[in-house]
């Protein structure tokens, strides 16, 4: 079987190895697609029905591929990349404007290929006005002869200087009256759609660049798009408060990632739909971008955020402490240069040299250092935190001053819970090098008192009452290396220094050996009749 070979070949590119060309060329694609375009509508108007038929679809397929040659002769190298496509139809538009109201030279006159290469021919200008024609020496359209990237950026004002003037009539060269007007007050891109018919004809007046119609639309859409998203994120936060941490962050996800959908939907309506152009459709696309970048980082950190808390719940049940922050915090910068890395793509999408930027940290480094400077200190003592592990979740410590347990080790700060129930964030800096005291890790505890007795109550049984306490201490299964002496006599009191180690790691269970202890001492010296005068701590 053989393959048919379409009547137009959409990647079909315009000629443009000379001026003449290149003028050429674009002329006879802008008045294809404009003919194309007006054919379709009186087409489709004599068809009737809610919908373009698909001969009707197919002409307007066919201006679009007109159009985009017409663009391809400009040199759009310096637009950036998230308005190209606009730009270039815009522009392209507006310049057969404005060469339909020129007297333009002959097509035969103008320089050809072989004029270029005799006269070493790099430049051509319109004659009577400054719209160029150049060659381009590098780049993706090398050796091509485009309108030159300053014509480009004139072509607004040179429209807006000669928009009243008549269109001017030539043997050589057809006009597409009011091509531009067309397409920046109807609907969709090049072929409007039918509805576009119903507009009342006061709605097609322009006010700042566009029309009634288009204003009250692109109000509409901002309008509905905000309230999806304000509202998809309260339903959820209703919601999410009563889950879990692991739940919650990846139903942090949702709001993100809706709002992307949502941001992605209005540009479309508000570019393919709506159609709004000019200045007004640049700022437009920029600020969605940048929504969307930002939205985009915020979204690579929640889902590295809710990936590091997948890693802590399969962690086992007793190593969830420090690993479990440092699995959590590694993940997060993880997550934290994916958000740059988005940053850096975005501002190249909206013509943000981010290279200057990154040169210019250099001399401007003595001032960001001094502002960065805690920040990154902070950093460095989490990540020697990490590495040292002095302390845990919930162990119970003393540092930088404060005394509490630890709820959380971030890479800027560690939460302290103290015993009055008071949060304290304390700078990491501050934790790395200041005296950790961990009373959590502890392989036992001390016991430590001094028994004062009256001395006419205890002279007289004094040794059978050290070895009463000795033989106490050395039942008790929890207590090692028990130490009994005798540390002061006089005729009044006579002093009793008691010592030994409770073995255990939780510091309740030594209050309740503690107590037990001074519940034996007193039946001890009940037992021996010996008095006390006072209990009391070694200093």
């Amino acid at each position: 079987m053989g393959t048919t070979i379409p009547y137009e070949n959409p990647l079909r590119p315009p000629a443009t190895n000379s001026p003449r060309a290149t003028l050429n060329g674009f002329m006879d694609s802008m008045n294809e697609a404009y003919q194309l375009i007006t054919e379709a509508e009186e087409q489709s108007k004599q068809e009737g029905g809610l919908w373009h038929s698909k001969a009707v679809k197919e002409k307007g397929q066919e201006a679009e591929w007109a159009l985009r040659r017409a663009v391809d002769t400009l040199n759009l190298q310096g637009i950036p990349p998230i308005n190209r496509s606009d730009i270039g139809t815009e522009n392209a538009l507006m310049l057969k404007e404005v060469l339909d109201r020129l007297q333009l030279p002959k097509a035969n006159t103008l320089p050809n290929a072989r004029d270029v290469e005799s006269q070493e021919l790099k430049r051509w200008e319109i004659p009577g006005t400054e719209i160029a024609i150049e060659l381009v020496e590098d780049g993706f359209n090398q050796s091509e002869f485009l309108f030159s990237p300053g014509t480009i950026k004139r072509i607004k004002g040179f429209y807006e200087l000669i928009e009243r003037r008549p269109y001017y009539e030539s043997n050589s060269w057809r006009t597409s009256p009011d091509f531009y007007r067309f397409y920046i007050t109807t609907p969709g891109h090049l072929l409007p759609p039918k509805w576009n018919t119903w507009l009342p004809q006061w709605t097609n007046q322009l006010i700042q660049g566009q029309t009634i119609w288009q204003w009250c639309s692109l109000g509409l859409i901002t309008l509905v798009a905000l309230s999806s998203i304000l509202g998809v994120a309260f339903l959820l936060r209703r919601y999410i408060n009563t889950t879990d941490d692991l739940t919650k962050a990846w139903l942090g996800l949702l709001v993100p990632t809706f709002t992307l959908w949502v941001a992605g939907s209005w540009e479309f309506f508000m570019d393919e739909s709506i159609n709004i152009t000019g200045d007004l459709l640049n700022i437009l696309l920029k600020v969605s971008t940048v929504i969307q970048g930002i939205v985009l980082a915020w979204l690579a950190f929640l889902m590295f955020n809710a990936i590091a808390w997948v890693v802590i719940y399969n962690m086992p049940a007793d190593n969830k402490s420090l690993e479990a922050v440092i699995a959590r915090n590694a993940i997060r910068i993880l997550g934290f240069m994916s958000g740059l890395a988005i940053f850096y793509f975005t501002s190249r999408e909206i013509g943000i040299a981010v290279g200057p930027i990154i040169a210019s940290f250099g001399v401007s480094s003595i001032a960001i250092g001094l502002g960065v400077k805690p920040y990154i200190e902070n950093i460095v003592g989490g990540l020697t935190l990490f590495l040292n592990r002095p302390m845990e979740i919930g162990d119970f410590c003393e540092l930088g001053g404060v005394t509490g347990t630890v709820e959380d080790i971030g890479l800027r700060s560690t939460l302290i819970r103290t015993v009055d129930r008071k949060l304290i964030y304390v700078p990491n800096t501050v934790v790395s090098t200041s005296q950790i005291v961990n009373h959590s890790q502890r392989d036992k505890y001390t016991f430590e008192r001094i028994i004062s007795l009256s001395y006419d109550s205890a002279h007289e049984k004094l040794a059978e009452t050290m070895e009463n306490l000795r033989t106490m201490l050395a039942q008790n299964p929890k207590l090692s290396e028990e130490r009994i002496s005798l540390g002061s006599l006089s005729n009044e009191v006579i002093d009793i220094d008691l010592f030994t180690y409770i073995l255990t790691r939780d510091s309740d269970e030594a209050t309740e050996i503690q107590e037990e202890i001074m519940l034996k001492i007193d039946e001890v010296l009940d037992f021996t009749g010996a008095q006390v005068v006072a209990l009391s701590l070694v200093e």
